[in-house]
């Protein structure tokens, strides 16, 4: 395998998914800047429409790039994508707020949500297909599970940042200036990048589909015509993955700060904790994934995230069963997560592989994990329960293993891939 393409893709997907989260993990500010006048629970509300906002566009962004991944190569795609999001990220931390234009000021914000979402709509799905496409298939579990894992690399290097700024700034500098640094940031991301992607390798099985004439030519047509209830089933998979990572990572700081009133610094420093242990237990179930079936190691975890997610969720309010709730939920979502790119990735063909993928991922993210935080927020509200998000969870898995079950497995599948590999 060849090393440097291993490191470039993850490094990749950590500079980008922290442009990414830098935005969630600063939302209460980002409400008080850009929405002033509202009460603390609608300002919430309004910033994380636009937070959301997002992730509307994003199956947008996924059949765009997908047909830019099948027909011209994964490579272009992802390069794109990083440099883009890291100048959008760097706007936002330029724009004008709301005392000094008004209702310009969350116009602009979500302009750049938008765009945001856009080329995360490229690139999430497009990195994991990427690494997977290696000439080494043994650990194809692995593998993917540490890109996979970068990601969450990336969220934590977002929320180390936010926790040291929660230390070293006072409330008001956060407010006036501090909110900015963290996306400023951003253009660094784009730099680095940029740089390393452009000199990585293009796609093995890309190329052998290159050579043997057999690129789709309009591959989302093709799912149309021929893939649509895989599209389904994949997207139903990915539902209870779009959930755990914005209820129970990118949203629980916010959650423990703004309903279970912790401070956001202690929030934020759990939240960082728990983000290393998922990191490193993603991986570990990935490589485990290679040894045991993946689609049981998942269908145990969807079982037990309906039973315990609300019972859990209501651990989470006592402060002495915080943490012990949070690990908890973590062990079950890297049991669901670490193999879950290998199972979604030896399903789809490869002519269509970084289209299919990349859409049926971004369906559920748009639909489901952007509007995770609101809907939570939304039904905490309505129902007077703050265990009422665990309830949403539960909902969310049964879904998910009713999609795992109905998966045809294709054992032979991996062999074809090996295959295809090699010639």
């Amino acid at each position: 395998m060849n090393q440097n393409i291993l490191l470039s893709t993850c490094i990749g997907s950590i500079l980008e998914w922290y442009d990414f989260s830098v935005y969630a993990y600063l939302t209460p500010i980002l409400a008080m800047v850009f929405f002033p006048n509202q009460q603390s629970y609608l300002a919430n509300l309004l910033s994380y429409t636009l937070f959301a906002s997002a992730y509307l566009i994003r199956p947008i962004g996924a059949i765009f790039f997908g047909h830019l991944g099948d027909t011209q190569g994964r490579k272009k795609p992802l390069i794109i994508s990083i440099g883009a999001m890291a100048i959008t990220t760097c706007c936002i931390g330029l724009l004008p707020t709301y005392h000094s234009i008004g209702i310009l000021a969350p116009c602009l914000l979500l302009l750049l949500r938008l765009m945001q979402g856009l080329f995360i709509g490229g690139e999430s799905f497009g990195a994991l297909c990427f690494i997977s496409e290696l000439k080494t298939t043994r650990r194809i579990g692995y593998i993917t599970a540490l890109v996979w894992a970068s990601s969450g690399v990336g969220m934590l290097f977002g929320s180390v940042i936010i926790f040291c700024f929660t230390i070293f700034l006072k409330k008001h500098d956060l407010y006036t200036f501090g909110w900015r640094i963290p996306f400023l940031l951003g253009a660094l991301t784009g730099i680095v990048g940029y740089y390393i992607r452009r000199n990585a390798a293009e796609s093995a099985q890309f190329l052998a589909l290159k050579r043997a004439q057999s690129i789709e030519r309009w591959p989302l047509k093709k799912i149309v015509l021929s893939h649509k209830v895989l599209c389904v089933q994949l997207a139903s998979i990915y539902l209870l993955s779009a959930l755990i990572t914005y209820l129970l990572f990118v949203f629980m700081p916010v959650y423990a700060s703004t309903i279970l009133n912790y401070s956001l610094q202690q929030a934020t420093a759990v939240n960082t904790v728990i983000l290393i242990l998922s990191i490193t237990l993603n991986i570990s179930f990935g490589f485990l994934s290679d040894i045991w079936d993946k689609k049981q190691l998942m269908l145990c975890a969807a079982f037990a995230f309906v039973i315990l997610s609300f019972p859990l969720y209501h651990l989470l309010a006592y402060k002495q069963f915080f943490f012990t709730a949070q690990l908890l939920f973590t062990l079950l979502a890297a049991c669901f997560q670490g193999p879950l790119t290998a199972l979604v990735i030896a399903q789809i063909p490869t002519e269509i592989r970084y289209s299919l993928g990349s859409l049926s991922y971004n369906l559920s993210y748009a639909l489901f994990g952007g509007t995770a935080p609101l809907v939570a927020l939304f039904l905490i509200h309505s129902t007077g329960n703050a265990a009422a998000p665990g309830a949403y969870l539960a909902i969310a898995a049964v879904i998910t293993s009713l999609g795992l079950i109905s998966l045809d497995q294709k054992a032979n599948l991996t062999k074809k891939l090996l295959i295809n590999q090699i010639t």
